[in-house]
Parts: C-alpha cells; sequence; structure tokens
C-alpha cells in the first residue's frame, strides 16, 4: 500500500514579489484570492502540517484546514539578509552571495544542508504513516526535501524552481519516500 504526502508550497509573499530574502512576510492579496479559490480542490488529508512562518499559516487558513506547526519545517534562517532586497546583497556582499548559491549559509543564517537535514528527519518519521499527507511550507523547504530525498549535492540546490501554489508529491511504501510529481501547478 502506497502512503502519499503532499506537499503545497505557500502562496506568493511581498518578499516573493519585491525579490527580497523572506522576513516572515504576508501573503499578496492576490495570492490570498487564489487560494480561496483553490480550497475546494484540495484534500481530503488523514494529517496536515504546517512551517509556523506566517505566509505558511495563512496559506492553511485560506485552504480551510487545520495543520499541526512544525519547527523542522520553518523556512530558513536567512541572518542579516533577511528582508533585504536580493540586488543589494548581491551588490554589496557578492562572494557571500555566490556561496550561498553553492549552498552555504547566509551571514549569521542557516546553510542548506542544515535545512535538508531538519526536514529530512521530519520527513523520515512519516514515512509508514498512513493516507494522503499535506505539508503547506515555503518552496525552499520543498527544494531541500527534493534535494535530500535524491541524495543531490547541495549546490543543486539553486537549480530546482518551485513556484507558489503548485503542489509536489511524494509516495512511501511504508519503508523510503519516493518522488511521485514535482511542483505541479494546483488550478481551479
Amino acid at each position: 500500500m502506497a502512503f502519499v504526502m503532499q506537499l503545497i508550497c505557500q502562496g506568493e509573499t511581498l518578499a516573493n514579489r519585491n525579490s527580497r530574502f523572506p522576513f516572515d512576510d504576508p501573503l499578496t492579496e492576490t495570492s490570498v484570492n487564489q487560494l480561496r479559490q483553490l480550497k475546494e480542490c484540495v484534500g481530503p488529508f488523514s494529517k496536515v502540517w504546517t512551517a509556523p512562518d506566517l505566509p505558511a499559516r495563512q496559506t492553511t487558513s485560506a485552504l480551510g484546514l487545520c495543520g499541526e506547526s512544525v519547527a523542522e519545517l520553518a523556512e530558513p534562517g536567512y541572518g542579516r539578509w533577511a528582508g533585504i532586497p536580493i540586488k543589494k546583497v548581491i551588490e554589496q556582499e557578492h562572494g557571500a552571495f555566490q556561496c550561498w548559491l553553492s549552498g552555504d549559509a547566509p551571514p549569521g543564517g542557516e546553510n542548506i544542508v542544515q535545512v535538508m537535514a531538519r526536514t529530512g528527519r521530519w520527513l523520515s518519521l512519516r514515512v509508514a504513516e498512513r493516507g494522503c499527507q499535506c505539508a503547506i511550507v515555503s518552496s525552499t523547504v520543498i527544494r531541500a526535501i527534493v534535494i535530500q530525498l535524491l541524495d543531490a549535492p547541495a549546490s543543486s540546490f539553486q537549480l530546482l524552481d518551485i513556484q507558489p501554489l503548485s503542489m509536489t508529491q511524494l509516495s512511501s511504501n511504508g519503508k523510503r519516500w519516493h518522488l511521485s510529481c514535482l511542483g505541479r501547478r494546483m488550478a481551479v
């Protein structure tokens, strides 16, 4: 029997819209309206988890779901880059930004290997749970889960593009997870 985990990418945030590093930004109004239209297209789920961050909680609520907040699913810490426009970071800290693209931590933040480890530990605890499960998280967390699941190098993290309001699906045989769908756009 296959068990399913749907990873729903939270809606677009003001940080996405303004090309800056996240800092617990709210969803855009457009995204909230899209989520309300998608409400009837998701679920039912045997269990729902959500990242503790504001945009994941807003996405969960707008979809009419109740989820358990899980610290391991949080957006990575971006250290002193949190809330700063990406263009400004590139201009002022080009070397550190290039290292971040390769998987290093931003100054005072969390590196991708750390994100992969914490999300991987959480996911491994769900491998034998029955039913269709759901986790509502950021695109960064989905990319970390997929890279860890495929045992790909951390440097490949930047090569995945997960859009807001997309769904990535994992299936399990009770022993390990398999990627069955990556970044499918949810539609009404």
